[in-house]
């Protein structure tokens, strides 16, 4: 074999090798395309209600577990973001909307003593002075003890059929009707409109979070999506969305 032909049959390979990566990388963008728009939804246990607690700080998967260990079934508000991850191929991920953040399926009073026992909980959103706000657990167990002493059992429980919309909305499984809005542009003015700016306060018209309003914290200019502070059972849950699921409020 010649030098000449042994040049060509490299040449040969070192193309096929391109072509099997660039095949790869389209497979893999497919992949990422069809999970991102499968939506599977959750079904709750029926016959409960809902209360809202926070885990202490990077004890989320914990108190979850020592939840379920409990008997307690927990809901995580989770959305299916692209996640891009430098020097390597990207992928699917199940990113936390409320970090923290953990619904727990009450059967009846008496579970709330198993939140109170689970010691990686550290905040319960409860009803106080001021109104509805997150209660630390020490005053929650002082809270939980005078309510069983005196019988006052008034807690912002979550209905079932409340839950379960709140987790259709959150991983898109429900479908949306998208607010009026104008396909083109018009005029200078409309072309600015669509230019926010952090600050700026907005409303969300489509995705799991339609009707809410929030605040625009910033833009990523790559993947061309801002991001909206939302507020939520007095906290900030930060949601990520595309230019269009956004009005001025």
């Amino acid at each position: 074999m010649t030098k000449k032909q042994r040049n060509r049959r490299k040449a040969r390979r070192q193309q096929s090798v391109k072509h099997a990566q660039t095949a790869a990388r389209h497979d893999r963008e497919k992949t990422i395309k069809r999970r991102l728009r499968t939506r599977e939804r959750v079904i709750l246990p029926a016959g409960r209600e809902w209360l809202a607690v926070e885990a202490l700080p990077a004890s989320g998967a914990r108190c979850a577990a020592a939840l379920k260990a409990a008997g307690l079934p927990v809901f995580e508000a989770r959305e299916k973001v692209r996640e891009e991850r430098e020097g390597r191929p990207p992928r699917v991920a199940m990113v936390p909307v409320m970090r923290r953040v953990l619904f727990v399926g009450l059967r009846g009073w008496s579970d709330m003593r198993l939140i109170e026992e689970c010691r990686h909980v550290w905040r319960v959103f409860s009803v106080t002075v001021q109104g509805l706000d997150w209660v630390h657990r020490e005053h929650y167990r002082q809270a939980l003890f005078e309510a069983e002493i005196l019988g006052d059992r008034t807690m912002p429980f979550i209905s079932g059929a409340a839950m379960q919309e709140f987790a259709d909305h959150v991983i898109g499984y429900k479908r949306y009707d998208a607010r009026t809005r104008l396909s083109h542009v018009a005029t200078e003015m409309d072309l600015l409109a669509l230019l926010f700016q952090p600050g700026d306060r907005v409303k969300l018209t489509g995705g799991p979070f339609a009707s809410f309003s929030g605040v625009v914290d910033g833009h990523d200019s790559k993947a061309d999506l801002y991001t909206v502070g939302v507020n939520m059972l007095s906290r900030i849950a930060r949601v990520r969305c595309e230019e269009g699921q956004l009005v001025a409020a």
